[in-house]
């Protein structure tokens, strides 16, 4: 079992994430605490963010993209596009031009980790800077 206490997200912040709540048979408590601690110390070494609770929401959905491509986590979670209940029939998620669904695993973590990256470069402290020398 992992030591790791994480700085930013709790494991139980990662669980609720998910709709239903992931549970232990869905992903153990080792391998979450192991994605948390890989995403906290790349946001921390890389972005430099100044308080916990700017790292928070992005390391959280930094977190879910990883687990969001574990199968049986993709199998239960992933959200239903179309459903027909007798001559009733509606659609969730959005669907490509091609009519594929938009909604998968691929998808959903793009999304979520480009989210996290437009918050941490909003909020850190690390700036990039152009110098002119030698002029």
């Amino acid at each position: 079992m992992t030591d790791y206490t994480p700085l930013y997200v709790t494991e139980y912040d990662v669980r609720s994430f998910f709709t239903p709540a992931l549970t232990y048979s869905d992903v153990s408590k080792q391998e979450l605490l192991t994605k948390i601690e890989a995403v906290e110390t790349y946001v921390r070494l890389a972005w430099q963010v100044t308080s916990a609770a700017d790292a928070k929401i992005p390391c959280l959905l930094l977190v879910a993209s990883k687990l969001v491509f574990n199968p049986k986590i993709s199998k239960t979670y992933n959200s239903i596009v179309m459903e027909k209940l007798g001559d009733y029939q509606y659609k969730l998620g959005d669907v490509t031009s091609t009519g594929s669904a938009s909604a998968n695993p691929w998808a959903i973590a793009k999304t979520w980790e480009q989210m996290a990256i437009d918050i941490l470069n909003s909020r850190s402290t690390k700036r990039q800077t152009i110098y002119v020398v030698n002029s």
